[in-house]
């Protein structure tokens, strides 16, 4: 069959040994436990004669840009394909060890242990390994397959920017905010129609569990996966969409009964939709027959056929202005009121809980005033825009915390009559906030600039402009 669709699926274990330190939680420095569910890595591999894509799914809460970009290289060197064509997704689960090496909050900047940091590389060099070779692995398995798309709904995700009493912006509950709870799918078949691959992606935050738990943990994504798997047998990659201000409703726990309920409900949603999936060619037939009353009869006759019509990948580089820079004077008054802060704790003898977080912002506060003492005003980030397009399938993926704004956006823009939208892809940079929440403050434009260690944040506009850039990559796939 000329040009025909190949896809093969793969997946290792990238649990690490107890000790590391959990990411995504500042006050957390303590060593993991041990693990409460197997972290696992799984890559996909779709090709036809002119394109081939990867795509990884990381029980990671996302690599920096450098490792992740290194990554992908020697991925697509190893599977022959460009390295914008390596979709590097993470789960961003906040229960793994802490790979992101230029976040502030990791043992690369506060109170390592001994021997802390070089395990740490250890265990990413060990990664990239291993992610180059389940790649390979599923380069290898490639076998003829054809694809459909489909989603359905769950009540999970609800808007995280909560105002408070006071009107300060919490992290909590919002159910009046903009919310995305489709459960989108990509179903990869065999010719005959057993299932390879699922692919399935949902707006969310995967930090159900929360401060308490010093467990290695998959989270939310990995009950997906397995209620996915087990009734389908596929194997199931999960992709978190744009859930920068998008949490679960339960959120931060200690029972880890909650993950199972998150997942379940996600999962089963994500079944409903693949078991309504076809992606043999086919027509559906009419017969009409008699028993004891006159019967209308449909049947599905199926053909041959093509593979697919389209595979198609594209990249775009977007550029994300940030808010003006401190003057010398408020910048030094920044830097001075983080260190007496910090040394107060200290004499007061206060836990890791208040001093690491507190140390972070010391860090972050030195570095804007060096940006300031070097002349800068204004500074920006470069973020990439990667995507792909299987017939009536398009995902668009970014690096990042995209607000579920900018998902639902880019689905706008789209003319498939599917698309998955995921963020956390190719490197976390930072959050990328709609305009109210950069007026209004709250985490996503204050605690969390500090802890990717970006001098400021997004200036206004910032979720329109990217946009309009997937509109951009969109039409350079055809859609």
């Amino acid at each position: 069959m000329a040009n025909q669709l190949t896809a093969g699926v793969a997946c290792v274990d990238i649990t690490p040994s107890p000790g590391f330190r959990l990411q995504g939680a500042m006050r957390r420095i303590e060593g993991a436990t041990g693990a409460e569910s197997p972290l696992s890595a799984t890559a996909l591999v779709l090709a036809d004669d002119a394109t081939k894509v990867v795509v990884l799914d990381c029980d990671l809460i996302g690599f920096d840009v450098k490792t992740a970009t290194a990554i992908r290289a020697a991925i697509g060197d190893a599977v022959g394909t460009p390295p914008a064509q390596v979709i590097l997704g993470c789960t961003h689960t906040h229960n793994a060890p802490s790979v992101h090496r230029e976040a502030l909050g990791g043992p690369h900047h506060v109170a390592p242990r001994p021997g802390e940091i070089e395990a740490l590389d250890a265990y990413v060099k060990e990664l990239q390994g291993k992610l180059v070779d389940v790649s390979t692995q599923a380069d290898g398995s490639r076998q003829p397959a054809r694809a459909g798309a489909g989603s359905d709904q769950a009540g999970v995700a609800v808007n995280r920017e909560e105002m408070g009493a006071d009107g300060r912006v919490l992290v909590g509950r919002n159910p009046d905010g903009v919310t995305d709870r489709a459960v989108d799918v990509l179903r990869i078949d065999e010719i005959d129609g057993s299932p390879i691959a699922v692919v399935v992606g949902y707006a969310a935050h995967p930090v159900v569990m929360g401060y308490q738990t010093l467990e290695y943990s998959t989270d939310y994504p990995g009950v997906v996966r397995g209620v996915v798997e087990q009734a389908t047998g596929a194997t199931c990659l999960f992709l978190t969409g744009a859930a920068g201000n998008q949490a679960c409703w339960s959120f931060l726990q200690a029972d880890w009964g909650e993950k199972e309920r998150a997942g379940g409900e996600i999962g089963a949603a994500a079944l409903k939709a693949f078991y309504r999936i076809e992606t043999r060619p086919h027509r559906v037939v009419r017969d009409e027959g008699r028993s004891l009353s006159a019967v209308a009869l449909y049947h599905k006759e199926f053909g041959e056929g093509q593979t697919h019509q389209t595979l198609r990948a594209a990249s775009r580089p977007v550029t994300v202005e940030l808010q003006s820079l401190p003057d010398l004077a408020t910048a030094e008054g920044q830097l001075r009121e983080a260190e007496e802060q910090l040394q107060a704790l200290r004499s007061e003898d206060a836990g890791t809980a208040q001093t690491a977080p507190q140390e972070i912002v010391v860090v972050w506060a030195q570095g804007v005033l060096d940006l300031v003492k070097a002349g800068q005003t204004q500074t920006s980030a470069a973020y990439e825009l990667v995507g792909f397009r299987l017939d009536d399938f398009a995902l668009v993926g970014m690096q990042g915390e995209p607000f579920v704004e900018i998902g639902l956006g880019a689905k706008q823009r789209s003319k498939t009559t599917h698309t998955m939208f995921a963020g956390y892809v190719n490197g976390a940079i930072g959050y990328l906030p709609v305009d109210q929440t950069i007026r209004q403050g709250g985490m996503a434009v204050s605690a969390a600039v500090r802890s990717y260690n970006l001098p400021a944040a997004p200036a206004l506009g910032t979720v329109d402009h990217i946009v309009e850039e997937c509109g951009q990559l969109l039409a350079e796939l055809g859609v």
